[in-house]
Order: structure tokens, then C-alpha cells, then sequence
């Protein structure tokens, strides 16, 4: 029923301000169409190869400059992939720390997220294991394009992506040998970020360096954020035949954590609430990296080419809670080669490319313990930006996390007419973990074989109709092996690898010159899931994981853009997802936590007066279930009062005011953002938890106002 409200308020927007539009005269000036193209135009380069859509058999997003620079504080993932269906992004803080699901695939991790791999500028931020700590390293207002895939598509990534990749392209530089920009944006809640940058080219080298730094205090107590970025991107060609990019990122973000509540302080303090640990232990993650990554393209002839990448990353984590104080510096250095070779008649043309990717982990980790509640002045922890911390000489944890992975992979792309395209894909996996203490030594190895094929047939331009198969390969991560439910120290005996199959069937196509749609429906069957539990008497272990048994999950992802009139757009992402269990008994038909069955965005955007955009967004997101333990799926006892299980879905209402112009060499545009215009009360994050509380709940942020500048000379 919400949905036909989204749908019908959008509905009368778009009507009142078209004809408002009318009586004025539409804009004609060059640049300012919003007419739809597509399946001729987009080259993606997220399967590791580049492939006009319309020979792409796989479910692929692609997020727009447009979608980029509208609708959001530039400061994380939600706002920007608002429009990807199939893609759920939780965001608990209001800040940049957010939780990503894909195709149910992500979910119950205990920080970050895992599943789907994270690609900027070609450099993947997982670990060997696949998990991806975070997305601090994007700066959202120097992206320039985001390609999604989701599902087993990714597959020639290995066992990191088995949900899906996101694959993140940042701005090069402008046309003059000296450009600059800046961007500036405050609103709610004591938040600010200013951005600087300097971009050009010179000859045979193109540049872009970028800084910003960004904060705010939260909507809830104890949950004020700080982060800096720096970014520097510089591609030399020294000839037709050479390119070579230099990357370089750092990374320096504060968020304090409010942690998630249960449902009594909720109803007794309301939805600012922290966490009755969160004041008193001062809890925090703080998170320090830098990244330098070098990629080299050498073109040997017309028809054969290698691409080479290398990065070294180097990361300083603590995170601080009632738990302990956990310092985890960690060295990631990786490595890829990539072989294409381009051959064929015109009526069947091959592309194959041979590569291997290779990189290592090591994490130096130390946990001190912090004093008992009783112990602790309340008091202490008196600033947003408080780093103060409460280690006592007891060393709850020492030892030495190393992990490499090495993957060896086939693409071959067969054109065979013009009409229709293959895509086989075969890769082998070997991950190999290790743990050092000075009690215990352990190790586990997984590997295994995955493969992909897919067809697409470019029937018409209004069908372009694509399927494929293949299987998956999920190895737990360094948190899910090292958390030991068993005894302490060792790695967990009780978890191993997850694997799945499944196809998908879409169609996607362009009706005239106004409208684009891309239908996939899909089907995936997964064995030894895995579920996050916990065992009473851990003490500071607190989140364990393991195999639950087998799932089926289903769904339909629709996007439909609509450009009736060169001022008028209409923009929809739906996801229906049929997401359960199907053994064991115990929990055989219930649903995957954290995958509401039904996900709407629904956009529309009106420009007039020459100068002026208005975009309305609605967000709406169906009910789901937190728990896995069957007693209690349904409801808990919470100090003696019966809760439910499931999570009440929300509709959240945003409008955006843009105001672009040109002075001389000096182009703007300042922007009048509303988020959450109704006030909706929902709750932007959930995780299982036992014991009297069982679930818990971070209450999202109510009616937001920002206001933003950009300036480019």
C-alpha cells in the first residue's frame, strides 16, 4: 500500500511541475536533454574486459554522473546507489560506515561486509579472505561512474564476490593544464565537509588531486564522525601503445559508536539513545589507511594487450568497547596480470584473456582489556572527538593474522554474429589462512573450481535479452575463522567454505529515444550458509559463525528511467526478493535475516527556468527478520515483555533544489537538500543478539536540511 503512495505523490510532483514547465517553455540549450541512452553508449569494464552493455549476459547497474550529484551529502554509499536494484545499503550512523547487502549475500558480518567485491579504479579493498572493512576510501564527490554486477556474473573475481561487485571509476582530470574545483555542504546535526581539488592535463599526462574533510555530530548520542581523504590519481601515456595510472589514497575516519539498543530504552529514551555501554567505555573505531597502487596497459599489437596491477595498503584499525580496546595494523600488498588476445572472422570474433591475482594480509592484532562498568567515571568521556581509553595491563588477545590468496582465470567472449555473444568464465581459488599466538598455531586452507557462462542476443534495441549459470565459492573471513567458538585461540573448527549455483534471465532494451528498462530475474541455491551466533559465558567473544545448512533465494530487479520530456525524468528501482531456508528443519522456511522481501526507490526530477532542478525521491523498504534461532524467529521475551522478531518497513521521503549557473570561466551550482521529509521514525541498521535483550536496533536519523556549493574555474 505504500508503494501506490510513493508512486501517486511522485505522480502528482511531476504532473504540477511539467505543466508548470510548459507555460514557460522548455530549455533548449546544448547538454540540456535528458534524453536516455544506454545499450549504444555504456562501455562497462567491471567483468574485466570492455563490453558494450548490449553484449553483457549478466545484471549489471550503472550509476550515472547525474544520480552521483543529486540526492546526497557526498559522504556515503547509500545516498549513491540509491538507485541499484538488488543492492541494500544500511547506514546506522548518519556518517560514512555502512553495511552492504547483495542478493542476500553481506549480511549478519560483524563489521564491514563480505561477499561483494570493491573495486576503485581497479584496485580491490577486500582481503584475501573477501571481506571489505569499510568504504572510507571513497570520496563521493570525486567518483565519476559506478558499474554494479550482481550475482554469480562475478564469479571471475573469485571467492570474494560471489553477491556481486562494485566497481568504482574516480573523475581524471580536466582538458587545461590547471583546473579547480571546490565543494562545500552543511546541514543537520552539526554536519560539514569541504573539498579542494586541482585537476588537468599536460600533454602526455593527465592529473587530479583532491582533500576534503568532513564531520558531524549524529543524530543519536555518542555517534559524532570525523574523516579526512586525500586522493591523488596522475595517467601518463607516453605513447599509443603505453598507459600507465598512479594511484595514491589516504584515509584517516573517527566515528564514535553508539552501538544498537534494545527495544525498551528505545521506548523509555526515545531514538537518540546509545547504548548504555557506549558513554561509560568511550567506544569507537578509528581507521588509518593509505594506499598506493600503480596500473600498467601495453599494447603489443592491434589484437594483444597485458594489463598489470600493484598495490601496497597499510592500515592502522582500534576499535574500543566494554569488550576491550583492539588494535589491528595490518599490511596488504596484491598483485594482477591480465592477458587479451582480440582474433576471428567478423561473424565469429574471440576475446580471451588469461590473468592471476595474488595478494597477502598480514595483522599484528593486540586487545587490552578495560576496567568492569563499576570502575569507570561516567563522566569522563566529555567531547565529540574524545579518544580517551581505558586499557589495564591484562593482554586479552595476541596474535599474528596472515592470509594470501591466489587466483588463476579464463574469460573467453565470443561474438558470434553481430546479434548474438558468449561469455564463458572458469577460475581456481586457494586461500590460505594462519594464526600465531604464543599458546596456539593454526591453519586452514580452501580452494575450489568455479565456472560462468552466459549468452546474450541482441533481438532489438527495445530487447536485448541476456541468461546465465555458474557457481559460487564464500570462504570465511579472518573474523569468522578467528573467533573460536570452542576454546580461546585457534581458528574456528566448526565454519567452512560456502557454495552456491544459480542462473539468471533478464531483459533489458530502449524504447525510442525516452525510455530505458532492465528486467532480471534470478535463482540462486547456496549450501552451508552462513549464520552468526553467540555462547553465553564468552566474555569479550561476543559474535560467532557458522554453517546454518542450505538456502534458496529468488527474486525479480527492475529499473525503468523514463525521459518523456527533455525536462522531465522518472526514475524507478524495485527488488523483490524471496529469500529462506531450506534446511535444516529446525529452520526450514524461514526467511534470510536483514532481506525485506519488497525494496522501491522511486525518483523524479523536473527541470525549469533554464537554471533550476528539483529531483523527489522516496525510498520504501517492506518488513524484515532479524533472528535465525527458531525459537526466537518470530518473538522474544524482552524482561518480560513479548517482542516481535521482525523489523517494521519505513517510506522515507527526500527533495533536492538546484540552482546551476555560469559566470565567465566560473561554473556552480548550489543545492537545498531535504532527507526525510516526513520525519519517518525507522531503524536505519539491525543485528541478532542473545541474552535478555536478543535483537538490536539503531534507530535511523528523523527530518534532515542540508545546503551545498560547487565552484569549478
Amino acid at each position: 500500500m505504500k508503494s501506490i503512495y510513493i508512486l501517486s505523490f511522485l505522480l502528482i510532483f511531476t504532473v504540477f511541475s511539467a505543466t508548470a514547465q510548459a507555460k514557460q517553455g522548455s530549455p533548449k540549450a546544448a547538454g540540456d536533454t535528458t534524453t536516455v541512452k544506454y545499450l549504444n553508449e555504456i562501455v562497462v569494464s567491471a567483468l574485466r574486459i570492455n563490453i558494450p552493455l548490449r553484449e553483457i549476459p549478466a545484471a549489471i547497474s550503472v550509476v550515472s554522473p547525474r544520480q552521483l550529484t543529486s540526492l546526497t551529502k557526498t559522504i556515503a554509499a547509500d545516498d549513491a546507489l540509491r538507485l541499484v536494484p538488488g543492492v541494500r545499503i544500511d547506514n546506522g550512523t548518519g556518517g560514512s560506515r555502512v553495511h552492504v547487502y547483495m542478493r542476500g549475500q553481506g549480511v549478519l558480518t560483524e563489521s564491514g561486509f563480505r561477499g561483494i567485491g570493491v573495486f576503485i579504479d581497479g584496485i580491490s579493498i577486500n582481503s584475501p579472505g573477501g571481506f571489505a572493512p569499510d568504504l572510507y576510501d571513497v570520496d563521493w564527490e570525486t567518483v565519476k561512474t559506478v558499474e554494479v554486477v550482481k550475482g554469480l556474473a562475478a564469479s571471475m573475481y573469485g571467492a570474494s564476490a560471489t553477491g556481486g561487485i562494485i566497481n568504482i571509476t574516480t573523475k581524471d582530470g580536466g582538458d587545461k593544464p590547471v583546473n579547480s574545483s571546490l565543494f562545500t555542504s552543511a546541514g543537520s546535526n552539526g554536519f560539514w565537509k569541504i573539498l579542494g581539488q586541482v585537476d588537468g592535463t599536460s600533454k602526455n599526462v593527465n592529473y587530479r588531486v583532491s582533500y576534503s574533510h568532513m564531520q558531524g555530530h549524529g543524530y543519536r548520542q555518542h555517534q559524532a564522525y570525523m574523516g579526512d581523504n586525500f586522493s591523488e590519481k596522475l595517467t601518463w601515456t607516453p605513447s599509443s601503445k603505453l598507459k600507465i595510472t598512479q594511484l595514491l589514497t589516504y584515509t584517516n575516519y573517527f566515528n564514535q559508536n553508539s552501538e544498537g539498543i534494545n527495544l525498551g530504552r528505545y521506548d523509555t529514551v526515545g531514538h537518540t539513545a546509545a547504548n548504555t555501554d557506549a558513554v561509560p567505555y568511550n567506544e569507537f573505531h578509528k581507521t588509518q589507511r593509505l594506499t598506493g597502487a600503480t596500473t600498467i596497459k601495453y599494447d603489443f599489437t592491434q589484437n594483444q594487450d597485458i594489463l598489470v596491477k600493484g598495490f601496497m595498503r597499510m592500515t592502522n584499525y582500534q576499535e574500543t568497547s566494554n569488550n576491550g580496546d583492539d588494535y589491528k595494523p595490518t599490511i596488504n600488498p596484491g598483485v594482477s596480470a591480465q592477458y587479451n588476445l582480440h582474433f576471428g572472422k567478423e561473424n565469429l570474433y574471440n576475446h580471451l584473456s588469461l590473468g592471476v591475482d595474488y595478494q597477502s594480509m598480514t595483522m599484528n592484532e593486540h586487545m587490552f582489556a578495560v576496567p568492569d562498568e563499576d570502575h569507570i567515571n561516567h563522566n569522563r568521556v566529555d567531547s565529540y572527538w574524545s579518544q580517551d581509553i581505558f586499557d589495564i595491563n591484562n593482554v586479552l588477545i595476541s596474535q599474528i593474522i596472515r592470509q594470501r590468496s591466489t587466483g588463476v582465470f579464463l574469460i573467453d567472449k565470443l561474438d558470434i554474429s553481430k546479434k548474438l555473444f558468449a561469455i564463458l568464465n572458469l577460475r581456481y581459488d586457494n586461500v590460505y589462512n594462519r594464526l600465531d599466538s604464543s599458546t596456539v598455531s593454526d591453519n586452514k586452507t580452501f580452494s575450489k573450481p568455479t565456472f560462468r557462462l552466459g549468452l546474450a542476443y541482441d533481438l532489438a534495441k527495445a530487447a536485448n535479452i541476456y541468461a546465465s549459470y555458474g557457481t559460487g565459492f564464500l570462504v570465511p573471513t579472518e573474523d569468522e575463522l578467528y573467533n573460536n567458538p570452542v576454546k580461546y585461540g585457534g581458528f574456528n573448527s566448526l565454519i567452512k567454505p560456502s557454495t552456491s549455483m544459480g542462473g539468471e534471465i533478464g531483459v533489458r532494451g530502449e524504447v525510442g529515444k525516452s525510455l530505458y528498462y532492465d528486467v532480471t530475474g534470478f535463482s540462486i541455491n547456496s549450501k552451508d550458509e552462513f549464520y552468526r551466533y553467540s555462547v553465553p559465558g564468552r566474555g569479550n567473544n561476543t559474535a560467532f559463525f557458522g554453517n546454518m545448512g542450505e538456502s534458496k533465494r529468488w527474486g525479480v530487479e527492475a529499473f525503468v528511467s523514463y525521459a518523456p520530456l527533455d525536462f522531465l525524468r522518472f526514475d524507478v528501482a524495485y527488488t523483490y526478493s524471496h529469500f529462506q531456508y531450506t534446511s535444516p528443519d529446525s529452520v526450514s522456511g524461514h526467511w534470510i535475516p536483514q532481506c525485506p522481501e519488497h525494496m522501491l526507490t522511486a525518483e523524479a526530477s523536473v527541470k525549469f527556468l533554464k537554471h533550476f532542478t528539483a529531483t523527489l525521491n522516496a525510498q520504501y523498504q517492506s518488513k524484515w527478520c532479524i533472528q535465525v534461532d527458531d525459537s526466537i524467529y518470530n518473538h522474544f521475551n524482552e524482561n518480560g515483555k513479548i517482542r516481535s522478531s521482525w523489523v517494521k518497513g519505513f517510506t522515507v521521503i527526500n527533495a533536492n533544489l538546484n540552482y546551476a549557473w555560469k559566470l565567465g570561466n566560473l561554473k556552480g551550482d548550489l543545492g537545498f537538500f531535504c532527507k526525510n521529509m516526513l520525519d519517518e521514525q525507522y531503524f536505519g541498521f539491525t543485528e541478532p543478539n542473545n541474552g535478555p535483550d536478543y535483537n538490536s536496533f539503531q534507530p535511523a536519523p528523523g527530518r534532515e536540511f542540508f545546503v551545498s556549493l560547487r565552484l569549478r574555474l
